[in-house]
């Protein structure tokens, strides 16, 4: 759908606009009294999202982002889906699914009671899909921006036989200096390593990072925050249909391989992610659904 398009579909005066970004890729533009966002069509991928009352993003997007056909954009809030990491059964397909790499449909947009505003964007099985995933299927996001930021991003399952899922929204937060955040809520819990051959480890202090960081937490959609010193604010996660929680920080070395990753980037950024993945494995049952649910604040 082009930008003449959408506009005339979805935009609302003064608070939703299109315009074109990176590539052509069409990018939603959203301002209310409480926050500004904007949204890549491709990937239903969150780049921005400023709250009125702090100048800093809450998200990290990296300077070096490569935004084209069939790559993912690094940084902002990528979607995870049909599966998490690499390709579960081993048959070379993209790390973290489909749904980040393909360009969605915007489905609707609404100004909501207290000035906030949401936007839904849908992605659906086509025979592209199909030969990578063999299931019908609708996957919708709902992004509501407003005093909080809150995702929704729905599975409906549109075929005759149950199929399984993993998924997270990988969350990239901007901060001030790494070296002066930790993240409160996942204490007492006991996580999955990924950095030391998954080795299982017991989290009794908030966390805080000083080297490559990849871990996978069990978690009950409570509280988790980002308390960043240095940009002298609070993040705060809570979550719903989420069982899991990712905390990654790519650290020097990763950063060094990635070309969509400045060298000193991770000292800007931390992911918390808000997951099904692991042994947290989803069902979805022919004609029904499933939604993980991210509602994301700010404590200055």
């Amino acid at each position: 759908m082009d930008i003449e398009t959408l506009n005339s579909r979805f935009s609302h005066a003064g608070y939703v606009t299109f315009k074109e970004g990176p590539e052509g890729f069409p990018i939603a533009l959203i301002t209310t009294p409480h926050a500004t966002a904007a949204i890549s069509v491709y990937g239903a991928h969150l780049l921005s999202y400023t709250f009125a009352s702090d100048e800093n993003d809450l998200l990290f997007l990296s300077e070096k982002a490569i935004f084209k056909e069939g790559t993912p954009i690094r940084g902002g809030v990528p979607i995870c889906w049909p599966w998490f990491g690499p390709d579960p059964e081993g048959k070379g397909r993209s790390d973290h699914g489909l749904a980040r790499t393909r360009m969605w449909s915007v489905v609707s947009s609404y100004l909501l009671k207290d000035q906030e505003c949401s936007i839904s964007f849908e992605l659906s099985d086509s025979p592209e899909t199909y030969v990578l995933w063999p299931h019908r299927f609708r996957l919708i996001l709902k992004v509501t921006v407003g005093k909080s930021l809150t995702m929704e991003l729905t599975t409906q399952n549109r075929g005759d036989s149950t199929f399984e899922i993993t998924q997270a929204l990988h969350t990239y937060f901007t901060v001030g200096d790494i070296t002066q955040t930790k993240i409160t809520g996942l204490e007492g819990f006991t996580y999955i390593d990924k950095t030391d051959e998954s080795r299982e480890k017991k989290e009794d202090t908030p966390i805080i990072i000083e080297a490559e960081t990849d871990r996978v937490y069990p978690t009950d959609g409570g509280d988790i925050a980002i308390q960043d010193s240095a940009l002298k604010r609070e993040i705060h996660i809570v979550s719903e249909g989420s069982r899991t929680a990712v905390v990654w920080n790519p650290w020097i070395r990763v950063c060094e391989q990635k070309a969509d990753l400045a060298m000193e980037d991770y000292k800007k950024m931390i992911c918390v992610e808000t997951a099904n993945i692991g042994s947290d494995i989803i069902s979805v049952q022919p004609r029904a659904s499933y939604t993980i649910k991210a509602v994301y604040s700010l404590e200055e």
